[in-house]
């Protein structure tokens, strides 16, 4: 007696700590798992007190009241299986009320047996043990209620038992912890109604509940059997509008969700077990031949009328260290491949606008010099000599240099972000670039460390730039540095020379388009081509000392790379 008690107390105090964990957050079977503990709990304490009784009458009447909790238990622990592991979730929640029919039926019929003897055909107290038991004559319903339940206490298990063989942990040892937890009691009430043994006049299925609620106990206490909720497959991979499937070794199918089903236009048995590159229409091979772990390419389908852009992602899906298969996602990429293919297009009309324009302006620069010239040869001599006439012209001359300049300038900068960024080695560029000024004085020393930056193809301009603006503003230039050092997550290059160096309020200045002894445009064109990847550059030398330029490269845009 004090054994069924105890399995009461148990039960009532998982359903009051289940209360409490799914309360707040408002998950579905929480209701379902706290009337289940609840069933169980008065199941248990009323056959407690129809054994303490000795009086027959008194033993039929805790008899009847255990059948409260007796009659619902299959259905609630039904509804908590399917709602917990999402099988056949649907039907349950559709059909929750005329699951309620029978033990409602059950209930009352057991109440008002001594009218029609449809429950039980009659009871009586057997003392063969020594112990007074109460022994039951089952009627037709019995047996009718009975087959109900335990088709539905079964496909519980059976959810359960699908859920451990499919998931992995913590879900599949949570699914174990179910199993083991419904089995025990089931065992009990088999052996009892099917009259085996000792448990003829005994019924085990109460005491077995106090195992059942050590388990659950123990369950979330140790494995948060109540706290992490598994997410059924039909909730994530079939609701995804990207492409999902798994493919093993051979890549032969195992494994496709309606979306990548609707690309492909066919049914999941037509594909499951066929090679994964024929999946779709002849010349789309999704895999391709290589035999790399992970890998990501585009492809094109025709959809109807329509051509739409996928990229495709192929990643390994590894047991420790052997690989097992492939997952590969497919997300639709049209929209982006439009915007992407209008935006070449619209640079392209730029680009060669501004060619023709560039071309144009050029040849009337070159016309006007030329003219200029033609004025200051055939000057007479007593006006070529006038300082005023002298000075008009150097300064024409010198304003048709300037636009000559920046109109050059226009072609550097036109190509900005046209190409997209690449990984590029710092010290190849730099000594590519140092290559232009041999034979200039200029003695170069630049760090090969395997540091390599992700940046626009323009990189290597940006270090041209930045050699000649130290030639050129340096005074006495002869050596230049390159190298880097690591500064928290991001990476600083330093590009610095022993010349005299920036004056600090010229330190910001010298980054804005036309500031500086000539077109003012190097420097300008240097943070330009930086920014494209959000590197920044700033000029951190002392005057007198010589110029270093720092170019702050941010976490993610570079790496190193071992020499090869």
């Amino acid at each position: 007696m004090g054994v069924l008690i105890f399995s009461g107390l148990i039960s009532t105090s998982l359903a009051v700590r289940a209360y409490k964990v799914f309360n707040s957050r408002s998950l579905p079977f929480s209701k379902y798992f706290v009337l289940s503990m609840l069933c169980m709990a008065l199941w248990s304490v009323n056959y407690a007190f129809e054994i303490g009784f000795v009086d027959l009458e008194y033993k039929y009447l805790f008899a009847r009241f255990q059948y409260l909790g007796i009659a619902f238990v299959p259905v609630t622990w039904f509804l908590f299986a399917a709602e917990y592991t999402g099988v056949c979730r649907q039907f349950a929640r559709k059909y929750e009320k005329p699951l309620f029919i029978f033990p409602v039926i059950a209930v009352l019929l057991m109440l008002t047996n001594s009218l029609h003897g449809l429950y039980f055909e009659g009871y009586y107290l057997d003392f063969s043990g020594g112990f007074p038991l109460l022994i039951f004559k089952h009627g037709a319903f019995f047996w009718i209620f009975y087959v109900y339940s335990f088709v539905l206490i079964l496909a519980g298990v059976f959810f359960f038992f699908r859920q451990f063989v499919r998931l992995t942990t913590p879900y599949g040892t949570q699914a174990a912890i179910a199993l083991s937890a419904a089995c025990i009691p089931v065992i009990g009430n088999i052996l009892h109604v099917g009259d085996v043994g000792p448990f003829e006049f005994f019924d085990p299925t109460p005491f077995s509940f106090a195992i059942t609620g050590l388990i659950l106990f123990w369950g979330t206490i140790e494995h948060e059997f109540l706290n992490i909720i598994p997410v059924a497959r039909q909730s994530v991979i079939e609701s995804m509008n990207d492409g999902y499937i798994v493919v093993d070794l051979s890549n032969s199918i195992m494994d496709i969700n309606k979306a990548a089903l609707e690309l492909a236009g066919k049914e999941r048995k037509e594909v499951l077990g066929t090679n994964m590159n024929g999946l779709f229409k002849e010349g789309v091979e999704v895999l391709g031949n290589s035999s790399e772990g992970s890998l990501g390419r585009e492809i094109s389908l025709q959809i109807g009328l329509e051509t739409k852009f996928f990229s495709v992602s192929v990643s390994p899906l590894q047991t420790r260290d052997d690989e097992d298969g492939k997952l590969v996602m497919i997300h639709d990429i049209t929209e982006i491949y439009r915007y992407q293919e209008a935006l070449k297009q619209a640079n392209k009309k730029i680009n060669l606008m501004s060619n023709i324009t560039r071309h144009d302006i050029l040849n009337q620069v070159n016309v006007l010099s030329g003219y200029t010239e033609l004025i200051s040869e055939t000057l007479p001599p007593e006006v070529k000599g006038d300082l005023r006439i002298s000075k008009y012209l150097r300064n024409l001359n010198k304003g048709i240099e300037t636009v000559h300049n920046q109109i050059i300038f226009t072609k550097d900068y036109q190509e900005l972000g046209v190409v997209s960024p690449t990984w590029q080695s710092i010290s190849s560029l730099a000594k590519e670039a140092a290559f232009a000024f041999s034979g200039q004085g200029l003695k170069f020393s630049i760090e090969d460390n395997g540091l390599e930056v992700y940046a626009d193809p323009l990189l290597k301009k940006a270090f041209y730039n930045l050699f000649d603006n130290a030639r050129a503003h340096g005074d006495h230039v002869s050596e230049i540095d390159v190298s880097s050092h690591i500064v928290g997550e991001s990476v600083v290059i330093e590009v610095k020379d022993n010349g005299i160096g920036v004056s600090p309020v010229m330190k910001e200045l010298i980054f804005e388009k036309s500031v500086g002894r000539n077109t003012g445009l190097g420097l300008f064109l240097v943070r330009g081509i930086l920014s494209i990847t959000g590197m920044e550059i700033t000029e951190t030398g002392i005057e007198g000392e010589g110029a270093r330029f720092e170019i702050k490269v941010p976490p993610g845009n570079w790496r190193r790379v071992p020499p090869k």
